[in-house]
Order: structure tokens, then C-alpha cells, then sequence
């Protein structure tokens, strides 16, 4: 689509570029064989380990029931899918109480059931982040909402 922003890491806060490399080494491998790397990728960012319950509770969730599988690029990557954009600003939503917001982007992805059980997770997740001084932003009709449309 002309005009629309295409996002790369650079582009991204700490907090958000460590969820997103955590978020990429999960569905490339599973929780059990990437553990010490998303500790310490997440760790990296001042994103504590009581962090990875609702983290992995979500990305479960998400791989498991899903409307539609969410794009998520390799980790070396430095492109950010407009789905793992759309998910960072769904954390970042949820995290400054923008709950509506929140649920709406993750709406593309999961049925009604699944998506109150991801939203109850990343309510988690923000808070526990806040708990650590790490905030997600929430830009709120970032250019990257034409983007999805296009994909």
C-alpha cells in the first residue's frame, strides 16, 4: 500500500524490541528449547521473569486458537510485520488501561473466548512491566493500521 509506514526494530522502544525477540523466538522453537534466550532478551530491557507467565500464556493462546495465524517474521529480521506491530500496540493498549483498544487489535487474530483469555494475560503482562519501570506505548492510530488492511 503507498504510504504506508513500513516498521523496523530501530523503530522500536527497548521494552518493545525485547518483546518482539522474544515474541519471534517462541513461535520459531517453542518455550522449552528458547527459554535462556527470551530470559535474556527480555531481561535485557529491565522486563523481569514473573513476566514470561503471561507472556507464554498469550503466544499460547494465540498459536492454539486462532481465527488467522499472526505473521511473525524470523528473529534476525529487521522488518516488523504489521501483525507483530498490531501486537506490540495491543500490549502497550492493555498496559495504559486502553482495554477496548487493545481487544479490537487483537481481534483480527482470535475468537470471542480466546481473545478474553489473551486480554486477561496482557493486563497481566502490563502490569507487570509497569511493576519494572518498562511501558510499551500505546500511539493510538499509528500509521501502521493502513498496513494490515494491505496485507
Amino acid at each position: 500500500m503507498p504510504g504506508a509506514i513500513v516498521w523496523t526494530v530501530d523503530d522500536l522502544t527497548e521494552g518493545e524490541g525485547a518483546v518482539l525477540a522474544a515474541v519471534r523466538l517462541w513461535f520459531r522453537s517453542g518455550t522449552a528449547r528458547t527459554m535462556p534466550a527470551i530470559r535474556t532478551a527480555l531481561s535485557r530491557a529491565g522486563i523481569p521473569g514473573e513476566a514470561l507467565l503471561p507472556l507464554f500464556a498469550m503466544l499460547g493462546v494465540l498459536a492454539a486458537d486462532s481465527s488467522r495465524a499472526m505473521r511473525v517474521e524470523a528473529p534476525a529480521t529487521v522488518r516488523v510485520a504489521p501483525d507483530e506491530m498490531a501486537f506490540l500496540e495491543a500490549l502497550g493498549a492493555f498496559q495504559h488501561g486502553e482495554d477496548a483498544d487493545g481487544m479490537m487489535l487483537l481481534d483480527n487474530w482470535l475468537p470471542l473466548v480466546a481473545l478474553c483469555m489473551v486480554s486477561a494475560s496482557a493486563r497481566d503482562f502490563g502490569r507487570t512491566l509497569a511493576g519494572a519501570g518498562v511501558f510499551l506505548p500505546f500511539r493510538r492510530g499509528a500509521a501502521y493500521r493502513p498496513a494490515m488492511a494491505a496485507e
